[in-house]
């Protein structure tokens, strides 16, 4: 079984939409102390034929307060289910055929979320905090050297999902 793990906030860190960077910049930690994990959900979309592993795929938050050491919640996901669709690919490309996989917060990371949610009461001043997504692929298209991506955030059930990161391109080397 092939496995191909990337990093997607890291690798394509220039497609995060100014908007979702605008919403995050009015989170507070009085929001982010208030999430309920059952809430939380994550959409990864990928071109029909590749298929994400869903065991190998994580939402990642990193916390850290002011002169304390950095926190970090690596919350393994579970699928409540796959859609067929399109996604745009830009204004001058043709919408791309896709598998959307949405994923929800596991038991284990919905604790590490609350774990993490009662370390920030102990700690003081203010708070700085980083979402990530980490992802495999348990199948890719053979010859496969490019794949462009989405991965869509909700933190509360009356939110919208924000991309987090919308179109972005990853390289594979043969």
């Amino acid at each position: 079984m092939l496995v191909v793990a990337c990093l997607l906030l890291v690798s394509a860190c220039a497609s995060i939409p100014l908007s979702t960077a605008l919403r995050f910049s009015s989170f507070d930690e009085k929001a982010l102390h208030q999430l309920d994990p059952a809430a939380v959900r994550v959409k990864v979309s990928v071109p029909r034929g590749n298929e994400v592993d869903i065991g190998g795929t994580r939402l990642k938050l990193e916390l850290q307060s002011e002169g304390e050491p950095l926190n970090v919640a690596d919350m393994p996901l579970r699928l409540l289910g796959t859609t067929e669709g399109k996604r745009s690919a830009g204004m001058f490309s043709a919408d791309i055929p896709v598998t959307t996989y949405e994923l929800a917060l596991a038991p284990e990371g919905a604790h590490r979320l609350r774990e993490l949610q009662r370390q920030m009461l102990h700690g003081t001043g203010p708070v700085r905090f980083e979402f990530s997504v980490n992802t495999k692929f348990s199948k890719m298209v053979p010859g496969l050297q490019e794949m462009t991506f989405w991965v869509d955030l909700k933190l509360r059930s009356t939110d919208a999902y924000m991309p987090l990161l919308d179109g972005a391109k990853v390289k594979f080397k043969q």
